[in-house]
């Protein structure tokens, strides 16, 4: 668990979203999968996790870079786009906690702020459809900054909006990348693990690693001075 007095040092508190907020991660994983099989590749589970976190155009360099000039990737990028589109058009589901935490954030008047590697306009729509939108008083994309994460320019942005000074920031994140980054940037990360499991490393770099998000949620809501 958190100290007691680490808690009482945040005044913001700073969200990814897919994989954290929103279960997107595992369809997009598994139509990425499929995509790479249909063009007669074949893509390593160790592969695929480095690229969790990172932004779609850096991940489209990693993809060339990994499979070289003889990949097809013109064909393989249209067929992830429209399925995915397809897939996450029928409905995004909000991982457990999620709103419950928002809430109680917001009746305890702390700030909130939005940082994804995806684009302004993914994450509004999801947002939006969730009723979750109203939550966030500020919202950093990857339209926002030049580099990515695990870069700190998304958490710093975020931080920014806020007012707050990123050390008193929390950053819930569920990527190995999005914590390096809340690192980078003075933040305090937790790790609420989606797909990629704990590390020694991510130990070292966050304050907490939660089952949850309702186990973060009690934090705040057993903290009755914050």
């Amino acid at each position: 668990m958190l100290l007691p007095e680490t808690l009482a040092n945040i005044d913001a508190v700073i969200f990814d979203m897919d994989g954290l907020i929103f279960d997107t991660e595992r369809p997009i994983r598994q139509v990425i999968l499929d995509a790479t099989l249909a063009v007669g590749f074949e893509m390593p589970e160790a592969f695929y996790q480095t690229m969790i976190g990172v932004p779609g155009p850096e991940c489209d360099a990693l993809i060339k870079g990994h499979f070289g000039p003889g990949f097809p990737f013109e064909i393989f990028d249209g067929a992830c786009r429209s399925e995915i589109a397809r897939v996450l058009g029928e409905g995004v589901a909000v991982k457990p906690g999620a709103a419950e935490l928002l809430g109680e954030l917001h009746a305890r008047q702390v700030p909130i702020a939005l940082a994804t590697s995806s684009g302004r306009e993914h994450a509004e729509r999801h947002l939006g459809a969730a009723d979750l939108r109203r939550f966030f008083s500020a919202v950093a994309t990857r339209n926002d900054v030049s580099r990515g994460k695990p870069h700190p320019d998304l958490f710093l942005k975020a931080a920014n909006d806020l007012r707050v000074a990123p050390e008193r920031c929390l950053v819930l994140e569920d990527s190995h990348n999005g914590v390096r980054a809340a690192h980078a940037a003075g933040c305090r990360p937790i790790m609420v693990p989606d797909l990629l499991e704990t590390t020694d490393e991510m130990r070292s770099l966050c304050v907490l690693i939660a089952s949850d998000l309702h186990e973060v949620r009690l934090l705040f809501a057993n903290r009755p001075g914050l």
